[in-house]
């Protein structure tokens, strides 16, 4: 493949949507984790939390996994190639998203912190309602990469909830309640 065809191949515009903006998104949002101040000493300070949500990260990830592995071998004998073959990208994938729109979620929760009064961003029904009744503050709405969302974090656990519909529905109350415990501990 020449370099000409790999260029015109990145400016398609559903692989600039999938893959390029997303990683200068996530190369941009790690750039500001090392030059801004206030977000890498907040991340530092709550370091053993931000582990742990990590560590659940991971293991809903797994469970992106076993949505490829319960369901693609039951649907015949050719997709086990394939879907072993796809396993550590969907791990990977499922991965990067959580990661990418948790210190999305935790870049915007140090700005508030850090611009207190001077700058509220605006809140969701969602957050509202979440605010007035367990009187929390989730803080603002991340940054959501949507079509790598779609293919390597939903898509799975659709998978996963149509062959394992118990297991689908504890992994993904895990990735609601997570969020929410995290801002229970970060008061």
């Amino acid at each position: 493949m020449t370099t000409e065809s790999r260029i015109e191949l990145l400016q398609h515009p559903v692989v600039r949507l999938l893959i390029t903006d997303t990683l200068d998104d996530a190369r941009a949002l790690l750039q500001r984790f090392q030059e801004v101040d206030s977000f890498n000493a907040y991340v530092h300070e709550r370091m053993p939390v931000v582990l742990i949500a990590m560590l659940i990260m991971f293991f809903i990830s797994l469970g992106c996994v076993m949505g490829i592995v319960t369901l693609l071998p039951d649907m015949h004998w050719v997709f086990v190639l394939p879907m072993l073959l796809l396993l550590p990208i969907v791990l990977a994938g499922s991965l990067f998203v959580q990661v990418y729109v948790f210190l999305s979620w935790i870049e915007g929760r140090s700005m508030e912190r850090a611009l207190a009064p001077r700058h509220k961003a605006p809140r969701g029904a969602i957050t509202t309602w979440i605010r007035t009744k367990l009187n929390l503050d989730l803080g603002p709405f991340p940054s959501v990469p949507w079509l790598p969302a779609a293919i390597f974090y939903l898509a799975p656990l659709l998978m996963l909830a149509s062959s394992w519909r118990n297991a689908a529905v504890a992994f993904i109350m895990l990735g609601i309640l997570m969020p929410i415990a995290y801002a229970l501990l970060d008061r």
